[in-house]
Formats: structure tokens, sequence, C-alpha cells
């Protein structure tokens, strides 16, 4: 099957890439530095660099040509002037979905985000669904993927919280840490979307994406203190106190450590059913203590 896959240099995209490239797949990736080591990474594994960018229509449609399927993985998570919600998530999943329709795709996967929705409390998941509704109404033959948390190598998160361990006798926790996640590996993440490609029960159809249990925050940290055979204690910051500093992040920083968006979704559950991807796409992700031991392996 030929691919085309956006976000490519991405963390998520990386993976993609590569397993797509394992089952046999021919691979062609837009990405707008070609120059990057991501980039090199992706050609040495054997996939096809286009320089290009989302939000250059007519860049995009040259790149879908005598393509079967796209993957659409693009996301900013935060906003910033040169990079709007607006720009990268609606505009340029117009500009996809409208290049995958002038190509014929077979097959048009979207990486949403759990907890998407119109009411959403944040404006990236709500910015995730109109890009969703977009696709629905696109006429395209689609699946959809809203995955929890995504951790494994190169993901800022958790090498952020894995830092945060290894280095801080007091690992910071925003509010009281008992919120719940389902983190899933972005390798799981990889297999599911690929899996889909070829799977007629999949289209039409969203999928949400975790690992095989719900954890709060304060178990994640648990986690990785025991694996990583570390004696730390929490450090629990009032939102308010965490609020301010996104705020004064957001002004000063370029790219900003914490965005108040981000606090906002942190605070609410981000848990899912994942036994329709089990039934459809024989997805079966491992559970975060074996996923921590064997990235810190």
């Amino acid at each position: 099957m030929r691919v085309l896959v956006t976000g490519a240099t991405g963390f998520v995209g990386q993976h993609v890439v590569a397993e797509l490239l394992r089952k046999g797949n021919s691979v062609k990736c837009l990405v707008r530095d070609p120059g990057s080591p991501a980039a090199a990474g992706l050609l040495e594994l054997g996939a096809q660099i286009l320089p290009g960018d989302i939000t250059d229509a007519a860049c995009l449609s040259a790149a879908a040509a005598e393509t079967d399927a796209m993957v659409h993985l693009v996301g900013i998570i935060f906003e910033s002037r040169d990079a709007t919600f607006d720009q990268v998530h609606r505009q340029g999943t117009l500009n996809a979905l409208s290049a995958a329709s002038a190509s014929g795709v077979k097959r048009f996967v979207y990486m949403s985000a759990l907890g998407a929705a119109p009411d959403a409390v944040s404006a990236y998941l709500k910015s995730k669904w109109e890009c969703e509704e977009a696709v629905r109404s696109s006429g395209l033959p689609y699946t959809i993927f809203r995955p929890s948390v995504i951790y494994g190598r190169g993901g800022e998160f958790i090498h952020m919280l894995i830092s945060q361990v290894k280095i801080m006798p007091l690992v910071p926790i925003v509010g009281n840490g008992r919120y719940q996640m389902q983190p899933v590996t972005a390798t799981d993440v990889a297999s599911a979307i690929v899996s889909s490609l070829k799977q007629p029960a999949a289209a039409g159809k969203v999928y949400e994406l975790g690992g095989p249990e719900p954890l709060s925050y304060n178990e994640m940290v648990d986690i990785l203190v025991h694996v990583m055979s570390k004696w730390r204690f929490k450090l629990y910051v009032p939102v308010s106190i965490m609020r301010l500093i996104a705020f004064f992040a957001e002004k000063t920083q370029r790219k900003p450590m914490v965005t108040r968006d981000q606090i906002k979704m942190l605070l609410v559950d981000n848990v899912c059913d994942i036994q329709p991807a089990r039934d459809d796409l024989g997805f079966t992700p491992v559970n975060f203590f074996q996923g921590i031991d064997e990235l810190l392996s």
C-alpha cells in the first residue's frame, strides 16, 4: 500500500512510519524540514521524504498523488503567533482532506485526542473535535483514533516525568494527583493505526486507544519510582499556583513548559474503552509498568 504520512517527524509519526515500513508499505512523508535529524532517520528507514507543509494546499495535493491511504498526524499542543489551532489543526486538516479526495485515497486516518468534544474543557480538544467533524463529513473512507496519553522513546511527557524522578527528591504534582489517564505506548498506537488501513471493519469508526488499565497521576509516579529504584516524595502544587506559572510561561517562553490549556486537560480524567479496538484491530496494549520497564532498559 502507498501511504502518505503527515506529521511524520513527530513523536508518534516516527513510530507510525517505522511500523508501516515494517509491514511492507511504501511510505511518503511530508516534512517541513527535510534536513532535520528526524527526517534523516525516516530516510534511513526507507521512507520517501517530500518537503512541504500542510498549510500549503498545492504542495499537499502534489504529495498525495498516486496514494492509496493518508495518515494525518500533524498537531500542536499549544498555540504561537506562527501556528494556531485554527491554522494547523482546522485548515491543515481541510487541506489534507481535499488532497486525499482529489487523489482518491482508499482510507484517511486522522489522529484526534481522547476528550475531543464540542464542549471540551480546552481549546486544543475543541479544535480536534472540529477536525473530526470535517473528516466525518468529507465523504472519504476514514478511521479516527482518540488516544489517551502516549509515551515512549522520544516522547516529551514521559521523559520530563522520568527526569523529575531521576533528579528531584520532591516530584511536583499538579493538584491532588488523583486525576486518571490510560497511558499507551507509541508502539501500540502505531500498530493500531497501521492495522486499521487494511481492515474493512475500521472504515467509518472512531477508536479510543489507551493502556489496559486507568492510572492516577500519583500511581504513574509511584510506578516510575519503583522501576527506577528511587526514594522520592511527592510535592503537591496547588492548581492556582500552576496556572500562574503557566501564565508567565506563555508570556515569556517561545515553547512554554506548561500552558493553562494543558492544565485544564490534565485535571480531567482521560480514560477510555479499548474493547472496540481489541475486537476490530487486535489491539493488545502493554501495561504501564511493562512499558516503562522496556523504555528504561
